[in-house]
């Protein structure tokens, strides 16, 4: 059938996706050399399967039952009503802040990613998701000991090792759900001793990597999932089911001694404890503090940054410097959460609970040790350790994305008695051999174009200012600023440069034009507070401003 090749082609994309998103940088072309190139091959790849699914869309919502698609439904519409009645300026809820680029586009595609994998519904495919993470993390391996050992040939700013990432604590979270798959597939009987041996020190170069980093959050996951999978190879073994309720028993100690630790009281303090995670706990709560001030349609696709300073406390702002600000929870929940209200938050966590149902199903319907089972559920739970306590960075989270859709796939593939549609590729099958059908082809290349395209504009607008930046001409830089898809930082960077080499006239200029694009912009009220050719109702009106955004902020001026 002509839909085998259809879905073949969706699941070669599928499988190419994850390690593009989180291999692809452009430190040539732009000042965010991570995260715009990966959302431009996320946006194209993801719309690419969508053209193929709505090629014959009704085998697709006959493939998932109705409430995974209202699920997937009210997440989209969630997203929609934000952007109408949030109030937040419209290019950064679609494209996202620089340096998080998680508006719209991004939530959408990985949304389409998860639909995908849910579709394709074969166990060859879901085990090759696994082995596409861990080839994924041989050059993420290779590059991060470059890094380590001083020798990256890429001028960035720091010499960590990042891998392809950006940040150390995510190269860690990488390693640590890659570690996870690979820690458990060496129990694939299937697999040579020599792989099997090579797989497992990788393994152990990665988690040397993240001891390397400093950062925690790679042990963490890597723990949660191992300590899943130490829990899943018991049950399988019949001598050894007994030892199920001491193992849970120790677990939950670990578990609170590791609170503990973290909370700077225990044993494992002196490890665990870090005042970045004091920090962390001050994000949180502003988090929670817009979802319960903006319950409905939250304060706007990745705009927390805009609301961080009004709504932290009193607390976070006199903790250290009341500069100390964010753009995001750490936590991808009330990232959610707060940027979409309730509905957003639920609808995601419904398609989670939808993974977990999928989970439990297998694990009913079958007691043995599936390695390959196990390392997509053990990595997912990682993944939600990571989500718990992290950014969603797309390299890092398109994994997260794609190993939920795999486990609700995997679970409708290895039914007894399937309710949907079984894609054969047994020989004999076919009487005559199968062309691609040119209408899904021309379906798939539009929709690949537009994703492209519509992921095309923040790259470019960022390509446009690097090279204005480069020039050290402001005219230059303010020009580049009307690209679309600029950012506030973007117009920040220029006004920054202006006021600093003294051109009053434009920077003055410049920050009524940030204000106009992004009113809720500390530093466009700032400078014009600051900038000696202010009028004196203008500063009284920036003032009041800078008092209603960041209103526990004692180094404002009274008056």
């Amino acid at each position: 059938m002509q839909i085998d090749l259809i879905y073949k082609r969706l699941a070669q994309s599928l499988l190419i996706i994850g390690p593009l998103v989180s291999l692809a940088v452009s430190p040539s072309s732009n000042y965010d050399p991570i995260n715009l190139i990966k959302l431009l091959f996320l946006s194209a790849l993801a719309f690419y399967g969508l053209g193929l699914v709505l090629n014959d869309f009704k085998i697709a919502v006959a493939r998932l039952d109705k409430f995974f698609w209202i699920s997937a439904l009210v997440f989209i519409l969630a997203m929609f009503s934000t952007i109408l009645f949030s109030g937040a300026p419209l290019t950064q809820q679609i494209w996202g802040s620089f340096g998080r680029n998680t508006g719209f586009l991004t939530y959408f595609s990985l949304l389409l990613v998860l639909i995908s994998t849910a579709l394709i519904q074969k166990k060859d495919f879901y085990h090759n998701l696994v082995n596409s993470l861990l080839l994924t993390a041989v050059p993420m391996t290779i590059y991060c000991a470059i890094q380590v050992a001083k020798l990256d040939p890429v001028g960035w700013s720091s010499k960590a090792p990042f891998g392809t990432l950006g940040n150390i604590n995510f190269s860690s979270a990488f390693f640590g759900l890659s570690s996870i798959c690979g820690a458990v597939i060496i129990l694939e009987k299937k697999f040579s001793k020599g792989l099997r041996t090579a797989i497992g020190l990788m393994v152990i170069i990665d988690l040397l990597i993240v001891l390397s980093t400093g950062s925690i959050q790679g042990f963490m996951i890597f723990v949660a999932g191992v300590g899943l999978s130490g829990y899943l190879y018991l049950r399988s073994k019949v001598k050894l089911r007994v030892l199920r309720i001491p193992y849970i028993v120790v677990t939950f100690l670990g578990v609170a001694i590791t609170i503990m630790g973290l909370s700077n009281k225990g044993p494992l303090a002196k490890f665990l404890f870090a005042p970045s995670i004091v920090f962390r706990t001050d994000y949180w709560h502003a988090g929670w503090q817009m979802t319960l001030d903006h319950p409905v349609f939250g304060v706007g696709l990745d705009s927390y940054g805009d609301w961080y300073r009004s709504s932290r406390g009193l607390l976070s702002t006199i903790r250290t410097n009341p500069d100390r600000i964010a753009n995001t929870a750490h936590n991808i929940f009330l990232d959610i959460s707060s940027n979409g209200g309730i509905a957003f938050i639920s609808a995601y966590l419904a398609l989670n609970i939808i993974a977990f149902r999928a989970a439990i199903r297998v694990l009913k319907r079958d007691t043995q040790f599936r390695p390959y089972f196990v390392a997509i559920f053990s990595t997912w739970f990682g993944y939600l350790i990571f989500s718990a306590i992290s950014i969603n960075q797309v390299g890092v989270g398109i994994w997260g994305w794609l190993f939920t859709g795999a486990l609700i796939g995997y679970e409708i593939a290895t039914k007894e008695e399937s309710l949907s549609m079984n894609l054969s590729n047994k020989p004999g099958k076919r009487k005559n051999k199968q062309s691609f059908p040119a209408g899904a082809g021309v379906l798939g290349f539009i929709s690949l174009a537009v994703g492209f395209a519509l992921a095309f504009v923040p790259f470019n607008a960022d390509t446009k200012f690097k090279t204005a930046l480069m020039s050290r001409d402001l005219t230059r830089m303010m020009q580049s600023n009307d690209v679309l898809g600029t950012t506030a930082f973007h117009i920040e960077m220029t006004l920054d440069a202006a006021a600093s080499n003294n051109l009053i006239p434009q920077a003055r200029d410049i920050s009524s034009y940030l204000i106009k694009r992004f009113p809720l912009d500390f530093m466009g009220w700032k400078s014009r507070w600051y900038l000696a050719n202010t009028s004196v109702s203008e500063k009284s009106e920036a003032l009041a401003k800078m008092r209603e955004l960041d209103p526990y902020n004692p180094d404002i001026p009274k008056s």
